[in-house]
């Protein structure tokens, strides 16, 4: 498992680097993030798959009746080993069943090994991830940031975020990926710790 980040550190970084973040490090301070655990990874990357195009409270509810048929956690070998019929009798549709067990079979199979990810570069993760389908950029920006505590995250495919980044240097419409990563380059090596930060504002309006 990966050791949590010093957030203290990255609190300390963003008031001294980036005055705009400074009221926000000091009225939401300390970062509660800590890293899952390794086994709950599938779980996590497997939610996202089924959450996509659905309301959260209806994807929590399929990853449910999901454990209901597999057990917990939800293991790779457990969802290769359902029948698509009861699969398809709790609410899943072909195409998620598809992806589901594209990714089961990914890591079954060895060719995604999750255990090396605490080895690996972002980059080098979203690759990996990139070629499961079903896995898109969102999902796989918030499991770097959320999961693995991975300090230098910037999700440009979140929309709060970057709706959050506009109105606080008052830009005249969304920023796209290319802009996002200029306008956060005195963020690094803690542009995660900044969007969590960000979060919070946008989640007290």
């Amino acid at each position: 498992m990966y050791q949590t980040p010093d957030w203290s550190a990255g609190d300390r970084y963003l008031r001294e680097n980036v005055p705009e973040l400074a009221p926000l490090v000091e009225r939401y301070s300390p970062c509660p993030l800590t890293p899952k655990h390794e086994e709950q990874y599938f779980t996590i990357l497997l939610t996202g798959i089924i959450a996509q195009q659905l309301p959260p409270d209806v994807s929590q509810q399929l990853v449910q009746k999901l454990e209901g048929l597999t057990g917990k956690p939800i293991t790779p070998q457990a969802v290769l080993a359902v029948p698509t019929e009861k699969l398809l009798a709790i609410g899943l549709v072909e195409q998620k069943i598809d992806y589901l067990r594209g990714f089961a079979e990914a890591i079954d199979s060895g060719k995604i090994d999750m255990k090396k990810f605490a080895d690996m570069t972002d980059s080098q993760i979203s690759k990996q991830l990139l070629q499961v389908r079903g896995l898109g950029q969102w999902t796989i920006e918030m499991f770097l940031l959320l999961a693995l505590c991975r300090t230098d995250v910037i999700p440009s495919a979140d929309f709060i975020f970057k709706k959050e980044l506009q109105k606080m240097l008052g830009l005249k419409e969304i920023p796209k990926r290319g802009v996002i990563n200029k306008l956060t380059e005195a963020w690094r090596p803690w542009r995660s710790l900044a969007v969590w930060y960000m979060w919070q504002k946008a989640g007290e309006q």
